[in-house]
Formats: structure tokens, sequence, C-alpha cells
């Protein structure tokens, strides 16, 4: 052997074939997109969301089967799992009024921001599987578990408590996902990004959000849980055939 050349690294390796840390990220992507596509059942619009999951459930599988190269891991992965988002946002969205042919309504802004974050997400993970990258470190839950949080807690408290106070909660669930969150930079931040929320969907787009708590707020949140459990229990007796 030549001096000063040594053997790549496992786990370094890009383009087709079979590598178990391909295998594993193409499983990922599939499942995710298949629990996706049985959601879809439970909506009264499910074409567009459907197909996109279907889609993105074949790639995943033909990722984890080594026919898709994966040259830029981060990009890839990256791509589609803002693609899943997006699949997801459709999905949540799917009963505002406002969804279809030049209807404007509460709906509408959701599912246009979706489309355009499912078309990012595309392209972002085309880069990836033709363009050289690095691969992907090691991976830390805390910045990603308090992004979920918070956009879980913004969609369960918008309708009872307005979109005033789950804006403004859900940023500081969000930014404290980082290690280096200072409190009064934070407030700040999330009171600046609520007025800039308010006057984006309520002003210029005239959407007709709640913008403060309701008298009945937590009984209507009571109950988003139970309907929530509820369809739950749906989706599952019909993925069991029951």
């Amino acid at each position: 052997m030549s001096e000063g050349v040594s053997p790549s690294p496992k786990g370094t390796q890009s383009g087709f074939g079979f590598h178990t840390d391909h295998f594993l990220g193409g499983f990922i992507i599939a499942v995710i997109a298949l629990f996706l596509l049985a959601c879809t059942f439970l909506v009264s619009s499910p074409t567009v969301p459907r197909l996109m999951s279907i889609v993105i459930a074949v790639v995943g599988v033909a990722i984890a089967a080594g026919l898709v190269p994966v040259r830029n891991p981060r990009d890839l992965y990256g791509g589609l799992a803002l693609v899943l988002m997006a699949i997801f946002a459709i999905i949540a969205s799917s009963e505002l009024p406002g969804q279809r042919g030049f209807a404007f309504g509460p709906g509408t802004a959701p599912r246009l921001f979706a489309i355009l974050l499912a078309a990012l997400g595309a392209g972002v993970a085309v880069i990836g599987a033709f363009t050289e990258g690095p691969a992907i470190e090691k991976y830390r839950i805390r910045g990603p578990a308090f992004v979920i949080v918070a956009i879980m807690l913004f969609a369960a408290l918008i309708r009872p408590f307005g979109l005033m106070l789950a804006t403004f909660l859900a940023f500081m669930v969000s930014i404290a996902g980082s290690k280096e969150m200072r409190w009064i930079e934070s407030v700040v931040a999330a009171a600046g990004m609520t007025v800039f929320c308010y006057l984006l969907f309520v002003i210029l787009l005239n959407l007709p959000f709640q913008l403060w708590p309701q008298s009945n707020a937590g009984t209507l949140l009571f109950n988003q849980f139970a309907d929530l459990f509820k369809n739950g229990a749906i989706l599952i007796q019909k993925l069991l055939g029951l």
C-alpha cells in the first residue's frame, strides 16, 4: 500500500448501494409517511396528502433498499422531513374552509404555506441525493423536541385561547430548546413574532382568528383532546379492520 493512504471511515460512503445508516433513514421516512397515509382516511379531502404520502413512502423504501443515492444525507433527509411536515399540515388543516378553488378562508394560508414547504423540501431532497455533502452528526433531541412540543401546543391553544397567547407561548417553548436561551431576549423576540403574526394573518390577510381566550377555553381544550383520542381509536380500528 502507498504511504499516507488510509481506508475511508465506515459510514462515510455515498451513492448507490446498501448501507446500514441509509437503510435506517429510509425506513424511518417510510414509516412516518405510511402513518400520515393512514391519517388521510380520517379527513374529508384526502387526495393531495394521500398522493404525497405514497410518494414519500416509496422514496423511503427506495433509500432503504439502496436504490436512491445518498451523497448529502443532511439535505436529503432534511428535505424529506420538510415534505412530511407539509403533509401533516395539509391533513391537520383539511377541515378548515377555504381549501378548494378560489374560495379564501382560514384554510387557505395553511394550505398555501404547506404546499410551498413541500416544494422547498422536495428541492432540497433532490439536491441532497445528487450533490456531495457532509455526513449527519450525532443527533441531539433537545432542540427538535421543544420545537415539536411548541407546534403541538400552538395547535391545541389556537382555538380556545386565541392567536395572541398561543403564538407567544409557542415561540417561548421553541426558544427554550436552545441552551443559549436568555429570558429577556426571548420574551422580546416572542412578543415581536406575536405582533408580526397578528399583522400578517389578521390585518393583512384578514383571517377570522380568535385573538384572546374564550370564556369556555378550558372546556374547548378538553373537548379537543377528547376528539383527538376518539379519532385515534377510529384510526386504530380501521387499521385493524375492526
